[in-house]
């Protein structure tokens, strides 16, 4: 290419749609002779601003506002929200000038993505739930193409060119350790493990569904709970290991762990089906976490479970029937591989007109 690649990267409000554009900007940097520059813009209050700078792209912050399909009185300010988020996201394209615009959804992509359409930047979806976003369906009459994980999603968004690509997961992950683990979080290295997480914000729900069933889970595992930030752990039992939140060795984490018991955002099972991790999913009620779920359980590859009945009896039940590695094999062939390598392959393609 005659000159640097520049790609914007745009998404947050929650570590799920930016993680794999962080993986993405590691996979193009890895390209020899690229030389890949990239800008993040991002929310201010969102988790994204932390992960990216730790990153080394350079982050910037518009105005965003949630596009709410319900009546509620921040709809009229959100939309202003909206409408100076397009100005300012109009601004930073101008100045920036990306061959390529990237989102994995966000309400603050939305504004951005129309931004660029006007100034004839290709846009690059990124679809990882199961059943498409608001966000990704506004952005997908204006996007060139769309990256997916399940073929049913393709075919639900109207837009001409989609692919079906494999999980885009960080490079902590693909490069994982499962025995450095054991150091960093004080393990023992004879016990398997069961690894608790609600997710980046943490679960306070999941966290009392914890408390009741710590005593049980000690029989077979020691166990590692992440409880999120400003939440307290469920006990002092030994082989209890509590931790708000994990900064470095997330990955290793995840290696090392026997079973995982996890919400069902797609960013996470992605790593999980890369791990080939046998995961048992308790999705947030009345979110698309539900869809993912119940399409991975047709699929034989996890374990659901709903909130409310996460209980003793529940637990007594599938530790009869669960055998290691069984979920965690399926689970990995439910999704192409290399997806991180096809992200990366996509992006190039649609910018290389723009490049040459």
């Amino acid at each position: 290419m005659a000159s640097a690649l520049r790609v914007l990267l745009t998404g947050g409000g929650s570590g799920g749609p930016t993680t794999p554009l962080i993986a993405l900007a590691h996979t193009l940097r890895n390209r020899p002779a690229l030389n890949p520059e990239f800008l993040f813009l991002g929310t201010k209050q969102g988790p994204e601003r932390d992960l990216v700078k730790k990153a080394g792209i350079e982050f910037r912050a518009i105005p965003s506002g949630k596009l709410r399909r319900y009546w509620d009185w921040r709809n009229l300010t959100d939309l202003f929200r909206v409408l100076l988020g397009g100005l300012a996201g109009w601004q930073e394209l101008r100045d920036f000038r990306p061959h390529t615009v990237v989102s994995a959804g966000s309400f603050a992509s939305v504004p951005v993505a129309y931004a660029a359409r006007m100034l004839g930047v290709p846009q690059i979806l990124l679809q990882m739930d199961w059943c498409p976003g608001l966000a990704n369906r506004l952005m997908a009459p204006v996007s060139q193409v769309l990256a997916c994980h399940f073929l049913e999603t393709g075919s639900a968004f109207k837009i001409a060119d989609w692919r079906l690509i494999g999980p885009v997961v960080r490079p902590e992950v693909l490069n994982a350790n499962s025995e450095k683990a054991n150091a960093q979080f004080a393990l023992d290295p004879q016990r398997p493990l069961l690894l608790v997480t609600g997710g980046g914000q943490g679960a306070q729900d999941l966290n009392r569904t914890v408390s009741g069933l710590c005593e049980a889970w000690l029989a077979d595992f020691q166990v590692v709970h992440l409880t999120g930030r400003g939440q307290s752990p469920c006990g002092e039992w030994p082989g209890y290991h509590a931790h708000e939140f994990v900064s470095d060795g997330m990955g290793n984490l995840l290696a090392r762990a026997d079973l995982v018991i996890s919400r069902a955002g797609m960013g996470t099972v992605g790593e999980l089906a890369v791990l080939h991790k046998d995961a048992v999913l308790v999705p947030l009620p009345g979110t698309h976490q539900e869809e993912n779920a119940a399409a991975l359980k047709h699929s034989g590859a996890v374990e659901v479970v709903a909130q409310a009945n996460m209980n003793a009896e529940w637990w007594s039940d599938f530790r009869s029937r669960w055998k290691r590695g069984s979920l965690g094999g399926r689970l990995a062939q439910v999704f192409p591989e290399s997806g991180n390598e096809a992200f990366a392959d996509l992006v190039l393609e649609h910018a290389k007109g723009r490049t040459a």
